[in-house]
């Protein structure tokens, strides 16, 4: 079955979203706000029906040329032909359409901070190589897209790749995936073959982090927080930002490089590991991470700072909140998961300020930061 449909927004997967007279709604993949679009109706639950694009009867004026040549046919971007002014105002209304769905009412959604390299800001990127080929896979697909450069890659990364490919790939059949980052001097490190992240996470766009950073150092401050409890720390990307502005930080993550890298950062600052207020230990996240903490800040800390995977927090924060706790601070990627995480927080937290940072450009990917802070504190 075929249909017409005019496209009014996005969703959180990032398709074109579009309804009819009947009150259907319909997400097509790879249709933008203000587009009509011919598409195929894959399947249907309800009033929901996932399409498939058949033709762009009338593009919108929000669309531009896209400058990546592979743009068509690469999984790895979704947005290279939207205007970048309209991705982020597209942005924001996902989020507060996530939330006002959630029931989630915060005091404040702040602007989206958006980037100001929106092309050629990734420090990590991943590829595959078969066949003689470099490059990226398809969108659902393990077919491989040869590729020359990366639009969204950092110039250095893309210098490297040049490197490789001069090499021969015909030689290099033993190497299925390569793992290209920068790092923290600006050299171009190779990791073959290996989990993706195995040296560690670390946030892919440079410039954005540094305002996530501002951000939460800019919401402790204003909380006055003295005790925290960090979970997901990794290799101390946040907990640097804020540790002088108070007395004591437990900071814990389940990967152990990623806490040796935080150890040893903190030895470079000249910070002694005895008498520093960062204590990085190794440990999961669970329902049970508030007993396994020391007897004197189980009850102690007055703010938590969390910044979970995509999975969120599977049911664990109700488990780490105390009489004694003011404020919570909760980085995220993903609306839903987010959303689940903090509904039981109504009753007790005020939903104080939500900041988007367009940590992905050209992706549907959101990152943002999140304050709560109990009413009578």
């Amino acid at each position: 079955m075929e249909k017409v449909i005019d496209i009014s927004r996005i969703s959180v997967l990032g398709q074109g979203v579009g309804s009819d007279a009947g009150g259907n709604i319909y997400f097509v993949p790879r249709a933008l706000p203000g587009d009509t679009v011919r598409v195929a109706i894959v399947s249907q639950d309800k009033k929901y029906f996932e399409c498939e694009l058949l033709e762009i009867v009338t593009p919108s004026k929000e669309r531009v040329e896209s400058p990546c040549r592979y743009f068509h046919q690469c999984g790895g971007c979704d947005w290279l032909d939207w205007n970048y002014a309209d991705q982020l105002k597209g942005k924001q209304k996902v989020i507060e359409t996530a939330l006002k769905r959630a029931g989630l009412t915060p005091e404040r959604v702040l602007p989206i901070l958006e980037a100001k390299s929106p092309l050629n800001y990734r420090n990590r990127i991943q590829l595959r190589i078969s066949k003689g080929q470099l490059g990226f896979y398809k969108k659902k697909s393990h077919d491989l897209v040869d590729i020359e450069n990366c639009q969204t890659a950092r110039p250095q990364i893309n210098e490297e790749i040049k490197k490789i490919r001069a090499q021969g790939l015909s030689q290099a059949e033993a190497i299925q995936k390569i793992e290209l980052y920068l790092n923290e001097n600006g050299e171009v490190t190779n990791v073959n073959n290996e989990p993706h992240g195995a040296d560690g996470f670390r946030q892919i766009n440079e410039e954005q982090n540094a305002l996530l950073q501002k951000r939460l150092a800019d919401y402790v401050r204003g909380a006055h927080s003295k005790t925290v409890l960090e979970l997901f720390c990794g290799n101390g990307n946040l907990t640097f930002a804020y540790h002088s502005l108070v007395k004591k930080i437990i900071a814990i993550d389940s990967n152990e490089l990623a806490i040796g890298q935080a150890k040893k950062k903190r030895e470079s600052m000249g910070i002694d590991a005895n008498t520093s207020p960062m204590a990085f230990l190794v440990d999961t996240v669970d329902r049970n991470t508030l007993r396994r903490l020391p007897a004197e800040f189980k009850g102690a800390y007055d703010t938590l700072i969390v910044d979970p995977p995509r999975g969120g927090l599977s049911g664990a924060l109700p488990h780490l909140i105390h009489k004694q706790l003011k404020h919570i601070i909760y980085i995220s990627c993903s609306v839903q998961t987010f959303s689940q995480d903090v509904q039981f927080l109504k009753d007790q937290f005020d939903f104080k300020e939500l900041q988007p940072i367009d940590m992905f450009p050209q992706t549907r990917h959101i990152e943002f930061i999140a304050k709560f802070s109990r009413p009578s504190l």
